[in-house]
């Protein structure tokens, strides 16, 4: 009965971060690979493709060089961001092919 009870508490704990890192990559995939793919107007961009610092002050400091603001509102902007430091290279889930390049 322990056991049940334990592995339900992770299951309900994890969920949340679960569902935050799918809607992280799908968001990716939607807003960011349209450009960010090859042949795109921008070039590929996966999150291993920098580390998790870099993706933070890569927005922070407004770089991204296309207004972002028709493409995606701040919510969605913060979890983008939240699912590149993620999986950025220096996580412990780098991802290097989400978007084909």
């Amino acid at each position: 009965m322990k056991k049940v009870f334990l592995c339900l508490s992770l299951a309900l704990i994890l969920a949340p971060t679960v569902t935050m890192a799918a809607d992280g990559a799908g968001l990716f995939v939607q807003k960011c690979g349209s450009c960010h793919k090859r042949g795109g107007s921008a070039s590929p961009v996966n999150p291993a493709d920098k580390a998790g610092v870099v993706w933070e002050k890569y927005f922070a400091r407004g770089r991204h060089p296309q207004g972002l603001a028709a493409t995606v509102n701040d919510a969605e902007l913060q979890t983008v961001v939240q699912y590149l430091q993620t999986h950025a290279a220096d996580s412990d889930q780098p991802a290097a092919a989400v978007i084909p390049k």
